[in-house]
């Protein structure tokens, strides 16, 4: 029967996993968008009202 400490250890550990997880998902995002020939400058019009 594992204590009190190794399941918080093993909390934190599946937390670390998670986190990590994350970390690479929205790094691998954030490259592929930088990468790609997106919409980031489409030449459109700006929708504001001119002043």
């Amino acid at each position: 029967m594992r204590g009190t400490g190794a399941r918080r250890a093993a909390r934190a550990v599946q937390g670390l996993g998670a986190g990590a997880v994350l970390l690479a998902y929205w790094t691998t995002v954030a490259l592929l968008a930088r990468w790609s020939p997106g919409a980031r400058t489409s030449g459109a019009e700006s929708v504001r009202r001119k002043a």
